[in-house]
């Protein structure tokens, strides 16, 4: 993504859907404590729990993609190794949310 402006947006974006997610997160992990085994089973297997969990990660990996990218930007200066270091944190990022996807998708089909 070349366009500084589209990705200092997209930035913006996933800050705003991570700001209350991470506040259900919370506040659902505070409650988990206190759950028995068959209470955080339930909790699991909901399907608006799970796609609020997979909206939250979907949306912090790429937040971090984004910020990763920036910062190799503007302190690599090897055109070689930016190009390298890049294509490393895309591939971990993508390769992470396939994984994130399939996990909570066989959790809702459970």
């Amino acid at each position: 993504m070349k366009n500084y402006s589209t990705k200092w947006i997209m930035q913006r974006i996933t800050a705003l859907i991570l700001i209350p997610l991470t506040f259900w997160f919370v506040y659902n992990c505070l409650l988990l404590a206190s759950f028995n085994y068959e209470e955080t089973k339930a909790f699991f297997f909901s399907k608006l729990n799970s796609l609020l969990y997979f909206i939250l990660i979907i949306s912090m990996l790429y937040h971090a993609k984004l910020g990763c990218e920036t910062i190799a930007d503007d302190y690599v200066t090897s055109q070689k190794l930016k190009y390298i270091t890049k294509l490393f944190i895309s591939s971990l990022t993508y390769i992470l949310m396939i994984i994130v996807s399939f996990s909570i998708f066989s959790l809702i089909k459970a």
